[in-house]
């Protein structure tokens, strides 16, 4: 699996309903700067703002192209584990490599709950998966001892963790043979590589591809970086609704993403 992915936007017609052919020219354009691997339907997929039948129409969309080499991960995220089943059925035989999957929003499982969630959902597939954890959107924060036990349960396709909280409590977990850390989003980069990570799921490779991939590949190979450079291009894309920045930056350029979905709009 790429160490380096790119969550994309979801594009939206005016009135707020899917563009689906508006996901072509994304992809086309990312893969056109270097990226090589895309999370569709992440966060800055807007995916909370979606039905499970929506999630699914896209699902359908990326079936029907041909989109060759880029590897491309989905995002699975729902309240309910029925809907995240759904969803997990649906990308087993998709053209999608590896699946997101974030934990229940706003319900806040306990430690056990989750690790029972997680388990159910990787009984449904073969496909590479990643586990999403995001406390600050979600209200749940995976615990370092929680992780060892699904790690010690020995799922093959296991493989990765997208971390948005303090990655050093995972440095005494004996980490599987090609497992990533993935650094969730570009804010304090330096820092979270410099704390464990050894990937990144960016959000600002939307707007500089070539820089991003760049900086992460010097960070993991310990070059220096420009550190005010490197802190300057992830505030200028972060600053005050990181989304709405990326799209209007692919409208800037003629790529139709759209508006975001209200309220964010």
């Amino acid at each position: 699996m790429k160490i380096l992915n790119v969550a994309i936007p979801t594009p939206f017609h005016d009135d707020e309903s899917l563009n689906l052919e508006g996901f072509t020219p994304i992809v086309e354009h990312m893969k056109d700067n270097g990226i090589e691997s895309l999370l569709i339907s992440g966060s800055t997929g807007e995916q909370n703002s979606m039905s499970i039948d929506e999630r699914l129409q896209i699902i359908d969309y990326f079936n029907q192209q041909n989109f060759e080499g880029i590897e491309l991960m989905f995002g699975v995220a729902a309240t309910r584990t029925n809907d995240a089943l759904r969803l997990v059925q649906a990308l087993e035989d998709s053209v999608f490599d590896a699946i997101l999957l974030q934990f229940p929003l706003y319900i806040q499982p306990t430690q056990q709950q989750a690790i029972a969630y997680v388990n159910e959902l990787l009984g449904h597939t073969t496909k590479k998966v990643v586990l999403y954890n995001n406390p600050g959107r979600t209200g749940f924060n995976l615990s370092a001892e929680s992780l060892k036990e699904l790690i010690s349960q020995q799922h093959a396709n296991l493989i990765g963790l997208k971390e948005e909280y303090n990655v050093r409590r995972h440095k005494n977990t004996k980490l599987p043979d090609g497992f990533i850390m993935f650094a969730g989003g570009d804010v304090d980069l330096i820092e979270k590589i410099l704390g464990g990570c050894n990937g990144l799921s960016s959000m600002v490779g939307n707007v500089y591809p070539k820089e991003i991939k760049q900086i992460l590949n010097d960070l993991l190979m310990k070059k220096p970086v420009d550190v005010h450079k490197t802190n300057q291009l992830i505030d200028e894309v972060t600053h005050y609704q990181t989304v709405m920045n990326i799209k209007s930056h692919y409208n800037s350029l003629g790529i139709k993403a759209g508006p975001c979905r209200s309220p964010i709009n």
